[in-house]
């Protein structure tokens, strides 16, 4: 009876860390949250004010937030097929630009009035995170994690000071490998909803995919129909909405498809392999045929394969699913993304950055790479930002970030050889 129960045990990949689980806050973590509330939004408040940051996005995001309030949300993408964003953000916008308007208001470019929409979703995000970690990471490395989110550059330059949205989709990202093993439903609709904000989302689908095939392999067909039923909710609203208004497939044409493929060089200002380290300069065009078989485009879709294709192998070879594993291979999709495929924004790190510092409230082994990458993103945003972006910081800063993706593979590496030693163990 001891030798069938020891071999039925599951062996569980989650790291071992002393559990501090409570979710009830004492006063003084209480006072602390307060302190991290008043000195994110301080900081962003002062960031925000003093510095414009990327002015022709905001114009841009102003213009349509008018033209949504003018035409509605179902018909603008009809007036203006320039709009590259997916409806979502849209829709906050012009919620946004109401309230402004009843305030007496007007939004301005480059100005507070402007970024105070992103402010408030920095500190949305905080509370979240601060919710979901109650009872499920340590508390000092929650504390941590909550510290990381108040105060991290990349966080605030990002929305205080370029005026970017990325932390809504790089939110319901992580929302979605969280809560996929509690709720695949909810999985499935966060998971829609960040498609619905911007379409890089789509590079977590196989971390989805391959926890599906997982479950059907064990027979569990539920998780898919769950998952499937929450993709679908919001696809259905948002296409039935749009058709109604005869814009469905210009909302398509213009939020998913006219923004692919149109820069061809091979980095957009990300600073990943394409920035001069495979001997490229960013201003190369990635229709370049390497040997006159592959174009420089067609080989970042390969090694982006190849590092979907080892999530999926360290996904399929644990014992056992967790919420870390999940998130781990997420963040290694993530930065996969911005470090190896062409025509890669700087920003598009950032969900990765995301993920990545849910990942370190579960596992302390990946704090270090949440404080390597918390510092190198935040140089790349900020020479972005102001202009001074030159080729030797760039190519030292791009060369940490290669380390950093070696760094997770080993980490994965380790992980997976760990498991199997384990299971080895227990049998």
């Amino acid at each position: 009876m001891r030798i069938k129960s020891i071999r039925n045990r599951t062996v569980s990949s989650e790291p071992s860390i002393q559990r501090n689980h409570s979710k009830e806050m004492t006063r003084q973590e209480w006072w602390g949250l307060a302190v991290l509330l008043v000195a994110g939004l301080g900081i962003r408040i002062g960031y925000g004010g003093r510095y414009a940051g990327f002015v022709s996005d905001q114009e841009l995001f102003v213009q349509w937030m008018n033209q949504v309030r003018e035409y509605g949300l179902g018909s603008v993408y009809l007036h203006n097929s320039g709009i590259n964003y997916p409806p979502l953000f849209l829709w906050l916008l012009s919620g946004y630009g109401a309230l402004m308007q009843l305030l007496g208001i007007t939004v301005d470019p480059g100005s507070l009035s402007y970024k105070s929409i992103l402010i408030v979703l920095d500190m949305l995000a905080l509370a979240v995170v601060t919710g979901w970690s109650a009872g499920n990471a340590d508390k000092r490395l929650r504390w941590l994690a909550l510290t990381a989110f108040a105060l991290n550059p990349v966080l605030i330059v990002n929305s205080a000071v370029w005026g970017q949205v990325d932390i809504l989709n790089g939110m319901l990202m992580a929302g979605s490998l969280v809560l996929l093993l509690l709720s695949p439903l909810g999985a499935g609709i966060l998971f829609a909803l960040a498609l619905l904000t911007k379409l890089q989302s789509i590079i977590i689908a196989p971390v989805l995919g391959m926890y599906v095939l997982r479950e059907l392999r064990n027979r569990r067909l539920l998780p898919l129909l769950w998952i499937v039923i929450g993709v679908c909710i919001p696809f259905v609203v948002t296409s039935l909405y749009f058709a109604s208004y005869g814009s469905m497939q210009a909302m398509i044409r213009a939020a998913y498809l006219s923004a692919v493929g149109m820069y061809t060089q091979v980095t957009m200002n990300a600073l990943n392999i394409w920035y001069y380290l495979v001997g490229t300069a960013p201003d190369t065009s990635d229709t370049v045929q390497l040997v006159g078989i592959l174009s420089l485009r067609s080989i970042g879709f390969v090694l982006l394969l190849l590092a979907v294709l080892y999530a999926g192998v360290y996904l399929w070879k644990l014992r056992t699913i967790t919420t870390a594993t999940l998130l781990k291979a997420g963040v290694w999709v993530s930065f996969a993304f911005f470090m190896l495929p062409t025509e890669i924004h700087e920003r598009y790190s950032i969900p990765a950055l995301i993920l990545l510092l849910f990942t370190a409230m579960l596992d302390r082994k990946w704090i270090g790479l949440a404080a390597l990458l918390s510092l190198t993103i935040t140089y790349n945003l900020w020479k972005v930002v102001n202009s001074q972006l030159e080729a030797t910081g760039g190519m030292f800063v791009a060369g940490l970030h290669v380390i950093a993706l070696i760094w997770m593979a080993m980490l994965m590496l380790l992980e997976l050889r760990n498991n199997r030693n384990n299971a080895k163990l227990h049998l």
